[in-house]
Parts: structure tokens; C-alpha cells; sequence
């Protein structure tokens, strides 16, 4: 697997109005070059399908307001072009800073699964995966089953043997997109609750109404 020399840096303005912020969680998206991680984050961010046909040598980081037991959140998708062999500061304090970590293959490139490994294994130089909430995105759930090139059994190997939960979803359709998204999230808010449950934090009753995807989302790119 390539991996880039150097992260190039460039910014777009914020649109977020962070007022009602109180905290920020990250998470990193990562996989192999055109399985859709870009489309992922414009679907989720903006609703909008985003076909990937170019590679990226910069850092993109979306951000989505999210509100989750009548608490507003900002929700940071930090990702990253090919990492370098080895990571300046910047990028092993990035990393270390992540809440979650989600790894992307796609159905119609099976070496983007054999590359979770990798994947896997690059992070584990650098921080403590048993820390961060982690799942394992099949993207192109949409694809017609004999353009599938990855059979089930192949996922649940994987899945099995990184012990990480999969889903499967489409950035082309939204299908299974947001719920798997909102089910990270809210493991993600519910262990830091938990970890500051001491800290003026008030456990509230659950319904439909109390987790909403906010409309107000936003780009830049570092």
C-alpha cells in the first residue's frame, strides 16, 4: 500500500454555529483510496452523493451538530489522505485524539478489505485501539449482488478475526448510512457520560425525539 509523503494544508470557512456546543467528538474514517469515504461524509454531512474519482493528498475534516439526550454535540470526521511511514507529531497527536475510528472497504474492490489489516495494523503503532470505538463499513451495499465482489463470509472473517462490528451501507442512497453513524456516535457520547457522570451530567429519559440529525453541517479541508 502507497503511502504519502506529507499532509498538505488548506482551509474552508466554518459554518457551524457553536454557541449551543458544549463538547466535540472525533472520529477518523479510513480505508483505501476511491471506496467512497468522501461520499460517505458529503451524504451524511449534507445529504448529498459525492462520486469519488480523484485521490487526495490532504487532511478533510466535516463537521455535523448532533443532538443526542437533549444535549447538542459538535461531531468531528477527521480523514486523511495515505498516511506517511512514520507520523510527525501533528498527525500521532491526531490520531491519539480520535474518539472512534471507522474502516471503509467497498463491495466492488476486495483488496480494500484484505487492506483493513493494514489499516489496522498502522494504528496500533500509534494508539491504544482498546480505547476508541471502532466499526467496519462495506460501502456500495447498493451494487447489484453479481457486481459484489466480496462474499458475506469474507466480512464476517474479517470482522471476526479484528473484532469489529460491520455494516453495511450505500453513500449513494443513504441506506443504513445514518443509523450506523448514529449508533457509533451515541456509543461514543454514552461512554464519555459515563466516564463523567460525576461532572454535573444527568442521565435523561430516551425517546424518538431526542436524537435528531441537525441540519447545520460544515467542510474544511487541512
Amino acid at each position: 500500500m502507497e503511502i504519502s509523503s506529507e499532509l498538505e494544508i488548506e482551509f474552508e470557512n466554518d459554518k457551524i454555529d457553536l454557541s449551543s456546543i458544549k463538547d466535540s467528538f472525533n472520529l477518523l474514517i479510513i480505508g483505501d483510496s476511491l471506496v467512497g469515504k468522501t461520499s460517505i461524509l458529503e451524504r451524511y454531512c449534507h445529504d448529498f452523493f459525492k462520486r469519488e474519482k480523484t485521490f487526495q493528498n490532504f487532511l478533510q475534516i466535516y463537521k455535523k451538530k448532533y443532538s443526542y439526550k437533549n444535549k447538542k454535540y459538535l461531531i468531528k470526521f477527521w480523514e486523511p489522505p495515505k498516511f506517511i511511514n512514520n507520523c510527525n507529531n501533528i498527525e500521532i497527536n491526531m490520531l491519539n485524539n480520535c474518539d472512534g475510528i471507522l474502516y471503509v472497504c467497498s463491495y466492488d474492490d476486495p483488496a480494500s478489505l484484505t487492506h483493513i489489516n493494514s489499516w489496522y495494523q498502522f494504528l496500533t503503532q500509534y494508539i491504544d485501539l482498546s480505547t476508541k470505538e471502532m466499526a467496519l463499513i462495506i460501502n456500495k451495499k447498493d451494487l447489484k449482488e453479481q457486481e459484489k465482489l466480496i462474499k458475506e463470509e469474507q466480512i464476517e472473517k474479517k470482522s471476526k478475526d479484528l473484532q469489529l462490528q460491520y455494516f453495511e451501507i450505500s453513500a449513494k442512497t443513504g441506506e443504513n448510512l445514518f443509523n450506523t453513524i448514529k449508533l457509533i456516535i451515541n456509543k461514543i457520547i454514552d461512554k464519555y457520560i459515563n466516564d463523567n457522570k460525576n461532572n454535573d451530567y444527568e442521565d435523561n429519559n430516551e425517546s424518538d425525539n431526542d436524537n435528531e440529525f441537525e441540519n447545520e453541517g460544515g467542510c474544511f479541508i487541512i
